[in-house]
């Protein structure tokens, strides 16, 4: 699969007026996502093995294909995988107890029970030969024990972030207004947390608290021509109708590099 997308930053101070804007484009209100980014490194070696062929044949058949999918990227270069899980508000700022931890309290964090997202982002393709940014992208939806699939593959956590996202669809383009926010030091960088400080005391990792908005379309098939033209010609639509108001633009494709260097 293949994600076409441009970007654009808008500021805090604009934040609301942007919100206003892409509700009336789109005909919806915003829908409010939170979610739990863990990120994860790839060995840092230059012969990777990808995943483990048995594992791939136990996956349910509509998985195979993205498993193995991914298992030959993974075995010709190093990556940085991202674990997306989705959160509630009311889980920021909730102190554990004991009895919580040994019942299995909703708000206890394991990253194996809960369903998450395990997401692969390629290298986009060089900006010159398209007017909007392009790359292959593997999403794992809707699976538990990603966690140690990962570590079985010798990855290793690397850092979590805090993903607070507005969302609208329009036809085919999905917009994301986002940003990131970082978690206090615990003195466990090491592993990720099983409960979350509350959300007041997270840091925005922009230092001037920017939003980053993408406009983006999924191609089921980037070796379809047709397909991808389909794309693009949606996102250059859109970044023509908001001429004057979002500046959406293709960036240098090596911002979006997640791959491992050593």
């Amino acid at each position: 699969m293949h994600e076409l997308f441009l970007t654009t930053h808008i500021g805090n101070d604009d934040l609301q007026r942007a919100l206003r804007i892409l509700q009336g484009y789109c005909g919806m209100s915003p829908v409010n996502i939170l979610r739990r980014r863990l990120t994860w490194e790839g060995p840092r070696t230059r012969t990777p093995k990808g995943i483990d062929p048995a594992f791939i044949t136990r996956q349910p058949p509509p998985k195979v294909g993205q498993w193995r999918g991914l298992s030959e990227q993974l075995a010709r270069q190093s990556y940085v995988l991202t674990l997306i899980y989705d959160v509630d508000r009311e889980q920021f700022g909730q102190t554990l107890t004991e009895s919580d931890v040994g019942s299995g309290a909703s708000q206890v964090f394991d990253g194996d029970q809960i369903p998450g997202v395990l997401r692969w982002n390629d290298l986009p393709d060089p900006a010159s030969t398209r007017p909007v940014n392009s790359r292959l992208i593997v999403s794992i939806e809707n699976e538990k024990g990603l966690c140690t699939v990962l570590k079985s593959m010798n990855h290793r956590f690397s850092k979590e972030v805090i993903q607070e996202c507005n969302r609208f669809v329009h036809g085919n383009v999905v917009f994301e207004l986002n940003r990131y926010l970082e978690l206090p030091t615990n003195g466990t960088a090491s592993s990720f947390r099983n409960e979350l400080p509350p959300f007041e005391s997270l840091i925005p990792f922009d230092a001037d608290n920017k939003w980053i908005l993408t406009a983006s379309v999924l191609v089921l098939d980037g070796n379809n021509p047709e397909q991808m033209q389909k794309g693009i010609d949606e996102l250059v639509a859109v970044k023509i109708d908001f001429e004057g108001c979002f500046d959406f633009q293709a960036l240098d494709r090596h911002i979006f590099d997640t791959r491992i260097k050593f």
